[in-house]
């Protein structure tokens, strides 16, 4: 008798035990729901219901008790709601320090969270940063339409394309990058006798006097074969990658026959 009265005492001790156990997990799951809750409902605040947490407002030194989402602290284009969306630095005009503001990136469907500065999506051989700098559309090979490619253009007109001018770290909005006098297309870099500009059109390098290392300055060439040298031909308005455009000295040798002067001597004996 004794033993069963003790079995029993044992299995209502474990089913309360159970039950409080499982009470507690209870509660211990919903203090984690209700927590987990509070949490998102913080994240999610908006004390002044414009539009952005108060959270981010305060990481970006905003004021989460006035409406401020029109205002555009940084001067980056994007107002401070548009920063929010975007995800970026409501402080900071250029959030990934490519160069490029964050509304400008936004406006021209680029990341403003990545550093995109060489990327060139228009296919125009300028990179985004570049094409920023000088005002172009990245997302348009030909911006104002002119039948003349971007990286083409000339806008500062000292004969050298904006391509060309970057490449030898020039400013294509100034034809006098150095302010020495001399224009960018004219200067000779590499000190071979011929001009930035005239290297370019002969596909030579204007940074190397001896482009393909054949011991012969590039100004020396005979691009066409014609027996003129390059510069030769450039100084004298003719074309150096044309043979048919070579000018022939005046004390060349003619290839006229001459005249047979014979008869006209026998008339005279």
């Amino acid at each position: 008798m004794k033993l069963r009265r003790t079995v029993s005492v044992a299995i209502a001790a474990a089913a309360a035990t159970a039950t409080m156990l499982s009470m507690s997990g209870a509660a211990m799951a919903a203090g984690a729901q209700s927590a987990s809750t509070s949490a998102a409902a913080a994240a999610t605040k908006d004390t002044d219901r414009d539009g952005m947490p108060d959270a981010w407002e305060k990481a970006n030194g905003l004021n989460p008790r006035s409406n401020d989402a029109k205002a555009d602290k940084d001067r980056d284009g994007l107002n401070n709601k548009a920063e929010y969306k975007a995800g970026t630095n409501a402080r900071n005009a250029d959030t990934d320090r490519d160069w490029m503001t964050d509304g400008w990136e936004v406006t021209n469907r680029l990341n403003p969270r990545k550093d995109d500065a060489d990327a060139d999506p228009d296919d125009d051989g300028l990179g985004n940063a570049q094409e920023f700098e000088l005002g172009y559309s990245p997302r348009r090979a030909d911006t104002d339409g002119n039948d003349i490619v971007d990286g083409d253009e000339d806008p500062d007109e000292d004969s050298l394309s904006n391509v060309q001018e970057y490449r030898l770290g020039y400013d294509p909005r100034s034809a006098d990058s150095d302010d020495n006098e001399v224009t960018d297309g004219e200067e000779d870099l590499d000190g071979d006798g011929l001009s930035n500009a005239q290297e370019f059109l002969l596909d030579d390098d204007p940074e190397s006097d001896d482009t393909d290392g054949d011991g012969i300055l590039d100004a020396d060439e005979d691009s066409d074969g014609d027996g003129a040298g390059d510069l030769d031909e450039l100084t004298a308005g003719t074309d150096p990658q044309d043979p048919a455009d070579a000018e022939i000295p005046d004390d060349a040798p003619s290839d006229d026959v001459p005249a047979d002067d014979s008869d006209s001597d026998a008339g005279e004996a």
